[in-house]
């Protein structure tokens, strides 16, 4: 059905505009009907190849509205490295499925490093979407896809993040009388 839709969309594209027509798939989460069992690696090529394309996304994003931004650059570079890092996770986790290597200690690494750094890069941005309102929706939206990508792939192949919890947003929660 994706591929059907792919299709229709680029033939669509290819009808309408003039010259060469690029189309790009938006690729549908699940995670509201799909229940991941921590560490049962039912998934991994799968979120790996979709980690690989929404790093992919971020990555023109940034490029395509960004670089007037301070930090830009060293951002930029760290989220090609996130790029790079799901690129060789996607590769090694293929190379798994159909029963070539025995990559589980190095995919925990990279995904490690992976969590880490993408957490970083959040905080960098975090003062680029006040100041570029048209686009800071796209970047803000594409951040937490590939965040719930790297999450749904981290529990499914079993490596817990060690990235502190997020912080509550809103007001804080009044205390229960009688509790403290």
């Amino acid at each position: 059905m994706k591929y059907l839709c792919s299709m229709v969309a680029v033939a669509v594209l290819g009808v309408h505009g003039s010259g060469i027509a690029l189309a790009q798939t938006d690729y549908t989460h699940n995670s509201d009907r799909t229940q991941y069992t921590f560490g049962a690696r039912h998934h991994v090529d799968t979120l790996a190849d979709r980690l690989r394309r929404e790093a992919n996304t971020v990555c023109w994003e940034m490029h395509d509205n960004y670089q007037h931004e301070r930090g830009f650059r060293e951002t930029y570079r760290e989220m090609y490295s996130v790029l790079q890092d799901a690129i060789h996770i996607h590769d090694l986790a293929h190379d798994d499925v159909h029963g070539r290597t025995n990559n589980e200690d190095h995919i925990a690494q990279d995904l490690h490093d992976m969590d880490k750094l993408f957490h970083h890069i959040e905080e960098d941005i975090e003062h680029w979407s006040s100041r570029n309102r048209y686009h800071s929706h796209d970047l803000i939206y594409r951040m937490e896809r590939l965040e719930t990508t790297l999450h749904h792939l981290m529990k499914d192949y079993g490596v817990r993040s060690n990235q502190p919890a997020p912080k509550p947003s809103g007001p804080p929660t009044p205390p229960v009388p009688g509790q403290r």
